[in-house]
C-alpha cells in the first residue's frame, strides 16, 4: 500500500511542475514583474520611439502608362496603419516578383490626393491617400493584378494617368 501512495505522489508532482513552470512564464509574459525604478537612479526615463514620417510621392502622368492603384485612404486613417498598409504592400510585390518580371524592383508609394494625376482621383473627397506601385506600359498593368493575386477593380485598379 505505501508504493501505490508514492506513485500517486510522484504523479501529482509531475503535473504540479509543467503548471508552476508554465505559470512562472505566463508572469514573465505578462509583464507582471515591474521594472526597477529610475527615481534615485539619475537614470533618464527613454521616451518612445518617434515614428518615421509618411514619404510621399508625386504620382508620373506619363502619356501610355499605368499605374496600380492598390487602396484609396480615408484622411482620418492613422499614420501608422498607413506605414503598415505601405510596408505589406511592398513585401508582397516582393514576394510575387517571380510571377511577372515587371514588378521587380517595385516598392508601393504614397500619394496625396492633390499630387496623384487627374484623371485617377474619385469624385468621393473622403479619400485623401493612395498607395500604388508604378508606373507601368499600359498593355501589361491589367496582367499585373493577376500575378499579384489581387482582384482586378476591387483591390488592384489599373489606372491609365493620362486618358
Amino acid at each position: 500500500m505505501f508504493a501505490r501512495g508514492r506513485k500517486r505522489r510522484t504523479l501529482v508532482l509531475l503535473a504540479a511542475v509543467p503548471l508552476v513552470v508554465g505559470i512562472g512564464i505566463g508572469v514573465l509574459i505578462g509583464g507582471n514583474l515591474r521594472p526597477e525604478s529610475t527615481e534615485n537612479t539619475g537614470a533618464t526615463p527613454t521616451s518612445p520611439a518617434v515614428p518615421d514620417q509618411l514619404e510621399y510621392t508625386d504620382m508620373p502622368c506619363d502619356p501610355g502608362s499605368s499605374v496600380l492603384v492598390l487602396h484609396s485612404l480615408e484622411g482620418a486613417m492613422r499614420e501608422s496603419d498607413v506605414r503598415v498598409l505601405l510596408d505589406y504592400e511592398t513585401l508582397w510585390v516582393q514576394y510575387r516578383e517571380g510571377a511577372n518580371p515587371a514588378l521587380r524592383g517595385q516598392t508601393a508609394q504614397l500619394s496625396r490626393r492633390d499630387d496623384v494625376c487627374p484623371v485617377i482621383v474619385p469624385e468621393d473627397t473622403r479619400f485623401t491617400q493612395f498607395i500604388w506601385i508604378g508606373p507601368f506600359p499600359s498593355d501589361t498593368a491589367p496582367a499585373l493584378c493577376e500575378a499579384l493575386l489581387k482582384v482586378t477593380g476591387r483591390n488592384c485598379i489599373p489606372a491609365q494617368v493620362v486618358r
